[in-house]
């Protein structure tokens, strides 16, 4: 199978991580990485991508970092010293594709950590379910069942922007004068 793009050899590849993992602000699991770069370039595949990544861990370019259940990985000091060395025989789109990846990973990442939902039962067949955009609105709701309350929870953490811009819509309408329009 032939491949396009400009990234090639596995260097190429472990340029290209350390040059996107340079441009985040905090650790990030190996799918984010996966994501992050794969977007820059079609000349390489998850297996090369993979094997390129891990090969840096023990060199000291990339620190493994363990807790909450999920391994986060990030550039080291020795990693960002070969990104400097090394940034520019990355081809200037892919370096371009790179910072575009990261600002949208980045965004992504800090949406979904300001989003939560919770599900209090109350009694049998009586659940509130939380949710939560952290300093933007909270919204609770009462649910009878528990598919139910998964059910917002997942289309809330998809949605919870156009939740926020219906109910700013139908909280700031002007009831009045639509009552009066409607009155014969």
């Amino acid at each position: 199978m032939v491949r396009h793009g400009f990234i090639h050899s596995k260097e190429d590849i472990k340029f290209l991580v350390l040059f996107a993992m340079d441009l985040l602000p905090f650790p990030v699991s190996f799918s984010t990485v996966v994501d992050l770069t794969t977007w820059c370039d079609e000349g390489f595949g998850y297996f090369e991508l993979s094997e390129a990544f891990y090969e840096m861990i023990p060199t000291g370019h990339l620190a493994e970092i363990r807790g909450d259940g999920e391994t986060r990985y990030q550039i080291t000091d020795k990693g960002r010293e070969a990104t400097r060395v090394f940034e520019k025989q990355l081809p200037y789109p892919v370096r371009e594709a790179a910072q575009r990846s990261a600002l949208r990973v980045v965004r992504q990442i800090r949406r979904d950590a300001a989003i939560h939902t919770s599900v209090t039962e109350r009694a049998p067949n009586d659940l509130t379910v939380r949710m939560e955009m952290e300093q933007v609105f909270a919204l609770e709701m009462a649910v009878v069942s528990r598919a139910q309350a998964s059910m917002l929870e997942r289309t809330f953490k998809n949605h919870a922007e156009a939740v926020y811009q219906t109910l700013l819509a139908a909280m700031t309408a002007d009831y009045q004068a639509k009552k009066e329009d409607d009155t014969p």
